[in-house]
């Protein structure tokens, strides 16, 4: 009688056990699936909350650039109109000269008196003594001497002022360089997370920012609107950080006619379609790369250097390094960035937003 209880002990226990693993199962099946539920949102949103910032310093140093293009515009206008102010001063004061030693002559003394008592040049040629004895055109060059004094020192003020705002604004500049730098390597980290929330969550957040960008860069119409998804096209400068910056204002009043791509200086720069390059040196794009294909031209600008397996006059594949991002031509000095047009057919540029966000 013991055995058979026994055994009967041993069934209902096994039964028991049988019975209640499966729901333990079940319950830790369904942690682990809110876990990595949770995981994924958290990643998601760190991968919001960088890109939110990093698009948002881009928009400031971009701003912070345009003003200072401006201002360097402002002051070349204004310096040339001090100078031209200051040749007439010169004319105007000679001949104010000649009036003083006429009227001196003629008065004797009492202009002397008054030649001590004046402050400035200025005092002595508004002086009423010295107008008594102008004729009408000597006062209307005198009133002409003291407008234009006038004047000069006003813009003079202003040159000042404006060289001061872009001390401060150069400041600022250097201090965005870092904080682009540091988002840009905080975002790349969160790129390179490899566990399965993380790739997910990155999946997820490409589809989405694509989208959103592509819904706002398709408001725009004609050359800022761009012309979208190119056959063939690759990405010039992949997991670069970029905004639609097309026709920020630029100095002599020009209109950005690209979009800059922001990496780590030397960071490779792609081919973006089968084609031949052609190597260029200027002033303002530095050292710069044409790629012509069958069905666009592609300007790449301020780079650091050409690739050696891409010289000038040669064929290219899509794909390919044909250069390294820098700082040359005007771009000396900011964050180091590829300048990038696309020129449908060769012909006028386009915006090359849409285009990248498509590809990049």
């Amino acid at each position: 009688m013991k055995d058979v209880s026994r055994r009967l002990f041993a069934v209902l226990l096994a039964i028991a056990f049988l019975g209640l693993a499966p729901v333990a199962a079940v319950a830790t099946s369904e942690e682990d699936v809110e876990r990595a539920e949770a995981d994924r949102r958290d990643a998601y949103d760190r991968l919001v909350e960088v890109n939110a910032k990093l698009d948002d310093a881009l928009l400031r140093y971009n701003q912070i650039n345009a003003e200072l293009e401006a201002l360097g515009a402002r002051i070349e206008v204004i310096t040339g109109r001090i100078a031209d102010a200051e040749v007439e001063m010169a004319t105007l004061l000679e001949r104010a000269e000649e009036m003083v030693t006429e009227a001196y002559m003629a008065a004797g003394g009492s202009l002397l008196e008054l030649a001590f008592e004046a402050e400035s040049l200025q005092d002595m040629l508004t002086s009423q003594a010295l107008l008594d004895r102008a004729a009408d055109a000597d006062l209307l060059e005198l009133n002409r001497l003291d407008a234009v004094t006038r004047e000069t020192d006003r813009l003079r003020q202003e040159v000042e002022a404006d060289r001061d705002r872009m001390e401060q604004l150069g400041v600022e500049a250097a201090a965005l360089v870092d904080e682009l730098a540091d988002l840009q390597r905080e975002r790349d980290a969160e790129y390179e997370r490899s566990d399965a929330a993380a790739r997910q969550a990155r999946a997820e957040f490409e589809e989405a920012e694509r989208a959103r960008k592509l819904a706002a860069a398709a408001a725009a119409r004609g050359s800022a609107g761009g012309v979208g998804s190119i056959s063939g096209f690759v990405c010039p400068l992949p997991g670069a950080s970029f905004i639609n910056d097309w026709g920020f204002p630029r100095s002599g009043g020009r209109a950005h006619q690209g979009t800059d791509l922001f990496a780590a200086y030397g960071t490779p720069v792609l081919a973006s379609g089968n084609g031949t390059v052609s190597h260029r040196q200027s002033s303002l794009g530095g050292t710069t790369i044409y790629l012509n294909t069958a069905s666009a031209m592609y300007y790449y600008a301020h780079l650091s250097g050409y690739a050696d397996g891409a010289p000038s006059g040669s064929p290219v594949s899509a794909g390919q390094v044909i250069g390294y991002v820098g700082t040359s031509g005007n771009a000396i000095g900011t964050s180091p960035h590829l300048h990038f047009e696309i020129h449908p057919g060769g012909g006028s540029a386009v915006n090359p937003y849409p285009t990248l966000v498509s590809a990049c």
